[in-house]
């Protein structure tokens, strides 16, 4: 099975998808693109590679040598994997909302503002509770996924709807990697920079 990787620059700006073509993370890392891209690396500086599964260590490094779709990096500090959940995209779905806490009932209608591998953030006009689970439908996996969240804090936004900020809860690892793989192509078919 091919380890997956999205290659991210210092900021978490996405660069590209790559495939891990050696056996382990050593001295000396190579990575083969799985697109074409004009993007110079060895001017990017420092770069970040995040595991698509579990199984996959991320790293940060710096890419030594390119020649069209490989790249050579010289791996820096191995992150953990607070890094693969730390990985935010702005995204824009419409979806629902059913409420397990029981302060309200029947179902609410939401607006993704943006998505993690551990949570999401989302507009509603349905007042929320700091500490409120609710179960979400999240329709931007291969399959939409019903999913329990945990209302974290309300956001500030110059929006009229109140944005909330919720962190997933009680994930299986069959969700986990289907979150994080929507999370890797939404964010991979974003436009690039170009240096």
């Amino acid at each position: 099975m091919e380890r997956l990787y999205l290659i991210l620059d210092k900021d978490g700006g996405a660069l590209a998808q790559a495939v891990l073509e050696s056996p382990r993370i050593t001295e000396v890392v190579q990575l083969r693109l799985t697109e074409e891209t004009e993007l110079d690396f060895r001017q990017v500086g420092e770069i970040q590679c995040i595991g698509l599964d579990n199984s996959s260590p991320s790293m940060r490094g710096t890419v030594t040598m390119q020649r069209g779709e490989r790249l050579v990096i010289r791996p820096g500090a191995m992150l953990g994997e607070e890094a693969r959940e730390n990985l935010r995209i702005l995204t824009d779905f419409k979806s629902v909302m059913y409420p397990v806490t029981g302060y309200w009932k029947g179902q609410r209608a939401i607006q993704g503002h943006d998505l993690s591998c551990g949570g999401v953030a989302f507009h509603t006009e349905q007042s929320l509770k700091v500490g409120e689970v609710v179960q979400i439908v999240l329709p931007v996996t291969d399959s939409p996924l019903l999913l329990r969240t945990r209302v974290l804090r309300q956001l500030k936004t110059e929006e009229p709807q109140p944005l909330y900020a919720a962190r997933f809860t009680n994930l299986c690892l069959d969700e986990e990697f289907l979150i994080r793989k929507a999370v890797f192509s939404i964010q991979v078919n974003r436009p690039r920079r170009k240096t």
